[in-house]
């Protein structure tokens, strides 16, 4: 009886090693790195370091599976490892941002009143102030 304990202990023990379940940091280099192409990882760094680079859908894509991505790509021990997945998720805020913001500027740019507002005053002190320069040369 305390044999076949054993052999079931060290039978559940060996089959465990090679489960491909994730249990929290200490999976390295999962089944699921495999289906992410570097690449991508190149396009989201070179998104993320060149504002305006990408556009808003691709930096949203980009985001959103930088944050599904599971496990270590890269690293192999647990503190390298947790710190990759730290950045990674730093990564992806910062697309989303990217994302954001540009999202924003084109409101204010096409769409916000207060800013047509402003420009449009602006645009017209500019031209008075035009009128008053040349004015002498016209005898106006």
């Amino acid at each position: 009886m305390l044999r076949l304990a054993s052999a079931l202990a060290i039978l559940v023990a060996s089959t465990s090693a090679f489960s491909t379940t994730q249990t929290g940091v200490r999976s390295f280099r999962t089944t699921t790195a495999l289906c992410y192409h570097p690449t991508a990882f190149d396009r989201a760094v070179d998104c993320a370091n060149r504002y305006g680079m990408c556009d808003v859908d691709e930096l949203l894509q980009l985001s959103e599976e930088l944050e599904k991505f599971q496990g270590c790509f890269y690293e192999t021990d647990a503190e390298t490892c947790t710190k990759e997945i730290d950045d990674r998720k730093d990564l992806a805020d910062a697309l989303l941002m990217q994302g954001e913001l540009r999202e924003r500027n084109h409101y204010v740019q096409e769409g916000n009143l207060f800013a047509y507002d402003v420009k449009a005053d602006s645009d017209m002190h500019d031209r008075d102030d035009f009128f008053d320069r040349i004015a002498p040369a016209l005898d106006i």
